[in-house]
């Protein structure tokens, strides 16, 4: 025993730092800002020409740690997503990592991470790929029940040899199961939901970013087709509870402040282009409007910055500001609120 240290206040200090350090293990990924350089070592070609199918193959992770050591993951790797499916050259990727082999590393607590990638060449798929991120850092701003992000430097290597190295950009996508993990909630898996088992605060704040970002590509009651609930949306909430849920927004690659080459609005919404802005939201959140405006407009300047990084062009970066100074204008205008969202809300 260390001389002078009551052995309670010593063994108190011990599961201190084992608490402490099993947390920073389940979060060290998403906690740093700084790009991170990856080699993804994979049959790029043999999954390209199958990416449709969602095939799913064996490859390795590597990165170099703190201590300038390389670490080599074993993974499993497959395409994923639909409308980017289709139009992309690259498409999105889900990687799925055995947390055994993890669980001293920087992707310590991580089971399947996706990956948003470059999906074709060019100056304007990298704009998309910024501006996406700034999306999931802006909900960051809003909520604190939100997907993390961070960026890559990503060395796409073919372990066939049939291909040369492409370096590029992409960000990962914390795993729901992480954001629940974290927020002392579990995932919801159901066909539907009804309106009143949201949490109506979280909900609106929700709702109202869509709004700002023209995303109308998300459905929060049931799932597509026969699928489970919900599209581009996860829900979590407390063990066993059965209302006040939280829903969790994530790909927007469909949202107006974007307006991808591909980019359709949702059939059967009225709207010829997805940079129009129509209100989804439910009147029976409308209590909370106020405040999830004033949230907003606190967070204005910082949401500013998240949706404009350094990155963009000066003609992005000016076409996205007045985008949202848009707005900005018409949730602080009363007579506009009323006319463009009070009065349209769902439910009324």
């Amino acid at each position: 025993m260390m001389p002078g240290i009551p052995i309670a206040l010593l063994f108190a200090c011990i599961l201190a730092g084992m608490t402490t350090s099993s947390r920073a293990e389940n979060h060290l990924l998403f906690e740093s800002a700084e790009n991170l350089d990856i080699v993804i070592e994979f049959p790029v070609r043999t999954l390209l020409k199958r990416a449709s199918k969602k095939p799913v193959l064996q490859g390795q992770l590597r990165y170099v740690d703190v201590n300038g050591n390389e670490v080599a993951i074993d993974i499993d790797i497959t395409t994923r997503g639909r409308s980017r499916l289709e139009h992309c050259s690259f498409p999105p990727l889900s990687v799925f990592l055995n947390p055994d082999q993890v669980a001293s590393t920087l992707f310590a607590g991580q089971k399947k991470l996706k990956i948003v990638t470059h999906c074709n060449n060019g100056s304007t798929y990298l704009r998309y790929l910024h501006q996406e991120f700034g999306i999931y850092k802006t909900y960051n701003l809003v909520s604190e029940y939100s997907f993390r992000v961070r960026m890559l430097n990503v060395t796409y290597r073919d372990i066939e040899g049939k291909r040369r190295d492409d370096v590029r950009l992409a960000f990962f996508i914390e795993s729901d199961n992480e954001v629940a993990k974290r927020m002392g909630m579990k995932k919801i898996k159901t066909k539907t939901i009804a309106p009143h088992q949201f949490d109506a605060a979280q909900t609106n704040i929700f709702e109202l970013f869509q709004y700002m970002i023209a995303n109308t590509d998300w459905a929060i009651k049931k799932g597509p087709g026969t699928e489970n609930c919900c599209h581009n949306a996860k829900v979590i909430a407390e063990p066993d509870a059965q209302d006040n849920w939280i829903v969790l927004p994530y790909d927007f690659d469909q949202a107006g402040i974007i307006e991808t080459k591909y980019a359709l609005p949702a059939l059967g919404l009225g709207i010829r282009t997805v940079r129009h802005r129509l209100y989804r939201g439910r009147c029976r959140h409308n209590d909370y409007l106020d405040q999830t405006i004033q949230l907003f407009n606190e967070r204005r300047a910082d949401i500013k910055i998240a949706n404009t990084p350094d990155a963009l062009s000066n003609k992005a970066r000016k076409s996205t500001l007045k985008y949202l100074d848009v707005f900005y204008e018409t949730v602080n205008d009363p007579a506009k609120l009323k006319k463009k969202i009070v009065d349209v809300c769902r439910g009324a």
